[in-house]
């Protein structure tokens, strides 16, 4: 008589991190049995009691730079290291938790040893690169998606797929009260929050023109008090010594590991283009998105991408609610003008409000444990 669930998940970054943690915690309270696992994950899954047999950070580096180049052997032998140990350890399930370029692979070689393979978060085949639906029929035993329009498009293609509501949707209140974050965090008054990037490369590539944006802006809503929210020290770290040598004119703080708070106690956001948008939508905050990247990751994206926007707000509304200043766009003057032009402008930003409460309806999901439901469905079906 089997003893435990046993089962494997893989995250590689820290929004993954979040999402894992969560999907553990469910299965523990779900499961008639106790829970074993592995795999690897960040210090969020660690606080559920997982143990991570690599370090996740390895794991999170974006873009096409040399930082990647320079990754690709530790990153394989990884690979071949986490596959070796999942076979020996014959899970009743293995999860990847969105990075796909790592997970799905995975997923193919255990779901070809007969392991059964959920994916948590479907990639943005609806935005760009749809031909990755062909491999994902050759990886995935279920998809779990966090948008409704998601489920349909994965049946047409004959994949299992489930619906279980974005994770921030179901979190986040529909009525954020200001204030009280505020209180929270210790700030009054009007309060911008400031979303650089959660990677080293982004606080490389982007900090100077945000710290130059808030000095421009600044000089117009001089009491107002910038927020610059970090995923983790080390990159709270590296923030806080950038800015600190580039002498702001402004009044700052500096968070660590408080993201929610920071963009819950804020008047306005501007934050660079990723998932962290979609945050600051279902918060229903006024927002403007940025972002800047290399000539050649450009031209990479542009001979991919089939949608208008970059922004997920954008893309999943189908229309530009949040105004997006992306590559040249991406330079403190301008970026300062859209930001003054919408913090002054009640009426616009009401728009975006009432946008975004429509997003945040739209993407919740009455159950709030639908995800480990589906993953034991599919544990017990033959």
């Amino acid at each position: 008589m089997q003893q435990t669930l046993k089962v494997a998940i893989i995250a590689g970054e820290p929004s993954g991190d979040v999402l894992g943690a969560k999907l553990i915690a469910e299965l523990i309270r779900d499961s008639s049995l106790p829970v074993e696992l592995i795999g690897i994950g960040g210090e969020k899954m660690m606080a559920q009691g997982f143990n991570s047999s690599f370090d996740m950070r390895i794991l999170s580096v974006g873009g096409y730079g040399l930082d990647v180049i320079r990754a690709i052997p530790k990153i394989l032998w990884i690979r071949h290291q986490i596959i070796k140990q999942i076979i020996q350890f014959q899970p009743d399930v293995f999860i990847g938790v969105d990075a796909p370029d790592f997970t799905f692979y995975i997923e193919r070689v255990l779901r070809n040893r007969g392991i059964k393979t959920v994916h948590y978060i479907s990639p943005t085949i609806w935005a760009w690169r749809y031909e990755r639906i062909y491999s994902i029929k050759k990886s995935t035993d279920l998809m779990l998606c966090i948008f409704p329009m998601e489920e349909a498009i994965y049946h047409k293609e004959g994949i299992a797929a489930k619906f279980i509501g974005h994770p921030l949707a179901n979190s986040i209140e529909f009525d954020v009260d200001t204030q009280s974050y505020k209180q929270k965090l210790g700030l009054s008054g009007i309060v911008f929050t400031m979303l650089v990037g959660s990677r080293k490369s982004e606080i490389k590539s982007l900090a100077k023109i945000f710290i130059d944006s808030c000095n421009i802006i600044s000089s117009q809503v001089p009491g107002a008090t910038f927020v610059f929210p970090l995923v983790n020290q080390r990159i709270g770290d590296l923030f806080a010594t950038t800015i600190k040598d580039l002498e702001p004119k402004f009044k700052y703080q500096v968070l660590v590991g408080q993201t929610s708070d920071a963009i819950k106690a804020s008047d306005l956001v501007l934050a660079k283009s990723g998932t962290v948008t979609l945050e600051v939508a279902l918060c229903q905050k006024p927002l403007i998105i940025t972002y800047k990247i290399s000539k050649f990751t450009e031209w990479i994206v542009k001979r991919k991408i089939k949608i208008d926007y970059v922004g997920q707000p954008n893309i999943l509304l189908n229309q530009a609610v949040a105004p997006e200043l992306l590559q040249g766009d991406a330079n403190p003057e301008n970026i300062a003008k859209h930001f003054l032009e919408l913090y002054n402008d009640k009426n616009a930003q009401q728009t975006m409000i009432t946008k975004f409460k429509q997003l945040h309806i739209g993407s919740a999901q009455e159950n709030n444990n639908a995800g480990a439901k589906a993953i034991l469905e599919l544990i017990a079906s033959p």
